[in-house]
C-alpha cells in the first residue's frame, strides 16, 4: 500500500504551508463590457496600493474577478461564491451588463452580502465611466438609477488617470479601516520593523 502523496500532505497538513502573515481581504472587480483598459488600470492600482500602503502594514487587498465576460455564463455559481467571500466589491460600468445581464445580478448579490452580517462584505462602490454618446434608453435609465442610489458610493470618470486616482483613494480608505479595526499592523510598528 502506498502512502499519501506529497500534494495530499500539503493540503491536509497545515504545518507544510508557508505562513505569510498578511491580513488578506478579497476585492471583487466587476467590469462587464468593453472595459479591458479599465480592468488593467484597476489591477495596476491594486498592485501599487498593496506595495506602497497595504503590505508594509501586513494587509493585502486581493484582486478577484473574471478575465473575460464569457466566463460568467459557465461559472456563475463559482463567481457568486467568490463574491460572497469578498470584503469589497467594485463595479465598473459604462453601457453593458455582459451576457444575460449576469453582472447586474452579481452587483445586486454584492449589495445583499453587504447587508448581511453572515458575509464579510464591507463596501460596494461603483465607478461610472462617462458615456456621452449613449442613446439606449435602458442603459441610460440604469446609469441614472446607479447615480441616484443612496446605498453605494458612485465615482465618475472619463479618463484612465481619474479612475486610477479615485480607486487608489478608495483602497487607501479600506486599508485605513482595516488597520483601525485591528487588522494588519499599525504604521508606527511597520516603520520600525
Amino acid at each position: 500500500m502506498r502512502g499519501p502523496s506529497y500534494a495530499k500532505l500539503l493540503i491536509r497538513d497545515p504545518t507544510c504551508m508557508i505562513k505569510h502573515g498578511f491580513d488578506m481581504h478579497n476585492v471583487f472587480l466587476s467590469a462587464p463590457g468593453d472595459l479591458e483598459t479599465e480592468r488593467q488600470i484597476c489591477r495596476a492600482a491594486f498592485g501599487e496600493m498593496n506595495a506602497d500602503h497595504a503590505m508594509p502594514r501586513k494587509v493585502l487587498l486581493v484582486n478577484i474577478g473574471l478575465i473575460n465576460d464569457g466566463q460568467i455564463v459557465d461559472h456563475r455559481s463559482a463567481v457568486a461564491e467568490n463574491i460572497r467571500q469578498c470584503a469589497y466589491f467594485i463595479q465598473l460600468f459604462e453601457d453593458d451588463w455582459g451576457p444575460k445581464h449576469l453582472f447586474r445580478k452579481m452587483f445586486y448579490l454584492a449589495l445583499d452580502c453587504r447587508g448581511d452580517p453572515a458575509f464579510p462584505m464591507q463596501d460596494v462602490v461603483v465607478f461610472l465611466k462617462a458615456a456621452p454618446h449613449e442613446t439606449d434608453a435602458e442603459i441610460l435609465a440604469f446609469r441614472k438609477e446607479l447615480q441616484e442610489r443612496q446605498d453605494v458610493r458612485v465615482f465618475h470618470f472619463d479618463k484612465p488617470d481619474s479612475l486610477k486616482e479615485q480607486l487608489s483613494e478608495v483602497c487607501r480608505e479600506w486599508v485605513a479601516a482595516i488597520l483601525a479595526s485591528g487588522g494588519g499592523i499599525p504604521e508606527t510598528r511597520a516603520e520600525g520593523a
